[in-house]
Order: C-alpha cells, then structure tokens, then sequence
C-alpha cells in the first residue's frame, strides 16, 4: 500500500459464536456499479481478514469529493455479501427468513460504547434489518436484475461515501462493524451401552437443569439415555459451561463420575468437533 494513501472506510464482521468475537468467513463483492464507481474514483479495496477497506490517496479523495458536489448527495456503493462457512445460518440469530436478505447501509451507522460505528441500533443485527429480495430498495441500489441474482447473496450493504465521511478526523469514524448474535439450542447429552442408570447432569454453575429420558430410540433401533436441557443455551466454539454427568451404574458395570464436554454447536449427527458437544 502506498504511503501517501490513506483509510476512505472499514466494514469489519464480528460474531458472538465466536471465542475471539471476529467472523472470517465470508466474501464481500461490489456489485457492477459500485467496482467501476471505485475504478474511476482511483480507490483501492483490499479484503481485510474480517471484511473489507477502501484506500485512497489525496487525488481520490477529491474525485470523490467532486462527485458528491455535482449529485449533491453522498455516494452510495453497494455490496455484495456471502457466508461462507455452510454452517453460519445454523449458529446465527436471528434466524435467516427465507426470501430475504440482510440490508445495512452505513448511513444509518450509530456509536458505541467502544467507539464503533454500529450499522444497527442495537447491540446485534435485528430481524427488523431484513427486507423482501424485491424490496424497491435492492431495485435502486442494484438495478431491477437484482430479483434474479446468482448466486444470491445473504446481505446486501451499503456505504454513504459523504463529506462528513471524508473530513472525519478520528480514524473510528471511518471504521463500520456488523456484529451478529449467536443462535440458541437445547443441550443433548446422551449415555449408551447400559441397561439400567441411575444419573443426571449437573451444570456446575447451577444456571441450566436437565430432563433425563430413559431407553429412547436414537437410531437404527438403538437405546440410549438421553438428557435434553430444559432451555436453551446459547451457542459458543468454545462453551464456558460446564456440565458433568453423574452416573450410578449396576455393579456388573464401570461406574463413576464422567466429565460430559462443553456445549457447542454443529450439524445433526456428530457427536463432538474439537472436543464441544454437538446437539443433534
């Protein structure tokens, strides 16, 4: 990057799934009109590991002002978003309504207690923020194609290139975050191979209790107990709870205390990844 440019703007992606809190898996795309609007502007997008920033020098800087001036509106540059870890609808909430996509324009950006812009009001994308695929708004911003995208994109966001943008003098006012909440799952535990236990699990923060069912048909015939959580917990990559299965079993068998893995979150029939429990 050369020195004499400098930062135009910064989307970043956060998760709460997520132990460090980033979201790196996604693609973000301008869409036709936005790439040749950066072309002749002379601005540089560079994928960031968490999203994506734009770069100017002080002859793209008043270009774009110029062209502010003649629309006498901001800018406005579309862009195209995809998920790409296939199990990012699973973990994410709210959930993604079907035939509709996320929109989130940095004009309506809000400061939070860490100095971010929030593309949203609230601490975590609001179900409020989806609109129809053939919303008047996507037929503005993207052209009346926009119903017959392929492939088509979970998210469509918009940055306001404006004079207050250009002449912000902190670098955070130029910096735009999109945070999602995690999903929400009952915890499934379950214990085979034995024909009779007396056992339950125990969370050791004594915040979750758990219903246990006896002898229930998992699959292909085969019984297990099973321990459902009464409600929900939420998902994490790596859990803070903390549950511990403890088991009375008949003396013909090993029996003992057995330490259960954290709660995670995942696809229907794995058991465990990376040591988290996987609901099913």
């Amino acid at each position: 990057m050369p020195s004499s440019y400098e930062l135009i703007f910064r989307i970043s992606f956060g998760h709460a799934f997520f132990a460090d809190g980033v979201l790196r898996a996604l693609r973000i795309v301008p869409v036709p009109a936005c790439h040749d609007m950066l072309r002749r502007a002379g601005l540089l997008l560079r994928a960031q590991q968490d999203g994506i920033a734009a770069y100017g020098d002080e002859q793209a800087v008043n270009r774009l002002r110029l062209h502010i001036a003649e629309s006498g509106a901001p800018l406005r540059m579309a862009f195209q978003v995809f998920f790409t870890d296939p199990h990012f609808f699973e973990y994410t909430a709210p959930p993604w309504p079907r035939g509709k996509l996320l929109f989130l324009d940095t004009a309506d950006a809000v400061a939070d207690d860490a100095g971010r812009q929030l593309l949203h009001a609230t601490p975590c994308v609001p179900a409020s923020a989806f609109k129809d695929r053939d919303h008047a708004d996507f037929e503005h911003i993207l052209g009346k194609s926009s119903v017959a995208w392929a492939p088509v994109p979970a998210m469509v966001l918009q940055v306001a290139v404006s004079f207050g943008l250009l002449d912000a003098a902190e670098s955070n006012q130029r910096q735009f975050h999109v945070h999602f909440d995690a999903a929400s799952t009952h915890s499934k535990e379950r214990l085979q191979g034995v024909a009779e236990v007396q056992s339950g699990i125990v969370d050791l923060a004594g915040e979750v209790e758990f219903d246990h069912h006896a002898d229930v048909n998992i699959a292909d015939d085969r019984r297990a107990h099973v321990f459902l959580s009464r409600r929900v917990v939420p998902m994490r990559e790596v859990s803070p709870a903390r549950f511990r299965l403890r088991t009375v079993l008949p003396a013909s068998e090993a029996g003992g205390n057995t330490r259960m893995p954290n709660s995670g979150a995942g696809k229907g029939s794995r058991d465990n990844r990376d040591g988290n429990h996987i609901p099913f």
